[in-house]
């Protein structure tokens, strides 16, 4: 028996070595270097291109856009074309040509994001974003990424603002003034709202920020009335459970709940308000008083709907085998397995897979009312959140915007026009315009006629450069391969040694 158990061991330990073996390879095995912009340094000329002129729902056909320096100098009609040496000549016949796109909710997320994350926004036609941090620190990795996207080192969008700071839950022990004067700092950066911050801290860090001009946003706080929360100042509130978890009759008992919740470990989890007798007693009355107030007080929305659908479609297959899995490393792929599995048990409980779907389409509803009453709308995707992908879920929060009852006109505004207004840099980017930042998608297809031919885009020109199909093939493909295989174990290895040492949890 002693002998058995020796040999037991011995074997047990070969194994252990044999795997500690393989995870240092991994995560000593170099990945590819991060994907560099173009430096062609030349003038463009597009020629005989239809604009997409979104704030107008139209389109203005026969236009010649002439780009310099990054710059489009000049929008004219068809009628003459630079001849110039330095001059490019790009035929945009039968084509249209649309803004850069925003994504207004994503996750970088990790430090290998230049590997898995940025070409992909790219090669969908999103060339800014809001970044809105995660469970890994990447403060430092973003504002060097920041510098080099800028400076055509690093192909990526731009990181036009991004939270450095969070507050709430986990990271809720923290001086919230101590926050406010770090994130002061730097003007493209902002604080994080989580729904567990208390009262004392949100309105002291409200109070804090009006005074040193620092932008906070997020979920809207659990204990807090949402209506409070944009009367002191919070610039957007995240995703579509907001107007439901408020407006019906048992939203206050909800919030006493959490109140009692966050600082009481002992407290009866049964006493809390049934989501599904929420949703049952929605009061419009209640959503059209915070309607008005978000209205009054400029304060925007940015539903995510594609998480939602995500949870009504979590029995389906079809949906969950998405071909963009391919795109994802093997870390997140698994991270978004144990979410459906949870997820599936979750909807096994009567009522319950009745409820997320119910829950979905109210949220389409209640955002097409908030836009139809003036509440700005932002598109965003939580990206790198189960089912969404960067760079592609844009677009297809864009159909949901459309679903909502949003025009694909005003459902485009919310990718490029509101974004450019939220950080009041309307001045450079959200149109084509003479004077403004040449970001231009090329599409085949009008998307005024069909929200889904924004995905229909032939070519990109972003920050001076040109990218055609075939660079937007090879961004894809290069994303591709470091997320499968050896690439997208050693990815996945580093990535998790990362977590394991920066997690801001």
């Amino acid at each position: 028996m002693k002998k058995i158990i020796i040999k037991t061991l011995k074997y047990l330990l070969i194994l252990v070595a044999l795997l500690l073996i393989v995870v240092l390879f991994l995560y000593l095995y170099p990945i590819s270097k991060p994907l560099s912009q173009k430096a062609d340094n030349n003038n463009y000329t597009i020629s005989n291109i239809s604009i997409v002129d979104v704030a107008n729902d139209s389109v203005i056909k026969n236009q010649t856009i002439v780009i310099k320096n990054n710059r489009i100098i000049k929008i004219s009609l068809n009628d003459s074309i630079s001849k110039d040496i330095d001059t490019k000549i790009i035929d945009g016949t039968n084509k249209y040509a649309l803004a850069g796109l925003w994504d207004m909710h994503s996750h970088l997320a990790f430090q290998i994001a230049p590997q898995a994350v940025m070409p992909l926004h790219i090669a969908n036609g999103v060339t800014n974003i809001r970044d809105m941090q995660g469970v890994v620190n990447i403060n430092q990795d973003r504002l060097i990424w920041r510098m080099q996207i800028n400076s055509g080192e690093l192909l990526g969008p731009r990181l036009i603002g991004f939270a450095d700071e969070m507050v709430g839950g986990n990271y809720d022990e923290q001086n919230v003034i101590d926050v406010v004067s770090r994130s002061a700092k730097d003007k493209h950066t902002f604080i994080k709202i989580y729904d567990q911050i208390m009262a004392d801290r949100f309105f002291a860090l409200a109070l804090e920020a009006k005074k040193q001009g620092v932008d906070f946003a997020g979920h809207y706080p659990g204990t807090i009335n949402p209506i409070d929360a944009a009367k002191a100042g919070q610039k957007s509130f995240e995703h579509a459970h907001l107007f439901i978890k408020h407006s019906n009759s048992l939203a206050d008992k909800n919030r006493d709940f959490y109140k009692e919740y966050y600082t009481n470990d002992e407290v009866d989890i049964s006493s809390r308000p049934s989501s599904i007798e929420m949703l049952a007693g929605f009061d419009y009355e209640k959503f059209y008083e915070l309607v008005q107030v978000m209205v009054k007080n400029e304060t925007y929305f940015c539903p995510t709907h594609i998480t939602r659908k995500y949870e009504a479609l979590t029995n389906n297959e079809n949906f969950l085998n998405d071909e963009n899995l391919k795109y994802i490393p093997h870390l997140v792929t698994l991270i978004w397995k144990d979410d459906v599995s949870g997820m599936k048990d979750y909807a096994k409980k009567e009522g319950h897979q009745q409820y997320l779907e119910d829950f979905y389409l109210k949220g389409l509803e209640l955002t097409g009312l908030a836009h139809e009453k003036g509440v700005k709308i932002l598109a965003g995707t939580d990206s790198y959140d189960p089912y969404s992908f960067p760079g592609i879920s844009l677009h297809s929060e864009l159909e949901e915007l459309v679903k909502a009852g949003l025009s694909p006109a005003e459902a485009l505004a919310c990718a490029t026009i509101n974004p450019s207004e939220y950080f009041q840099v309307s001045q450079d980017y959200g149109t084509i315009e003479e004077g403004k930042i040449a970001d231009i998608l090329i599409l085949n297809k009008n998307p005024l006629l069909d929200i889904k031919n924004t995905t229909s885009m032939e070519s990109l020109f972003f920050n001076g450069n040109l990218y055609n199909e075939k660079d937007i093939d090879s961004m894809k493909q290069y994303v591709e391969d470091n997320s499968s295989g050896v690439n997208g174990l050693s990815i996945s290895v580093k990535m998790f040694m990362r977590l394991m040492r920066d997690n801001r949890h």
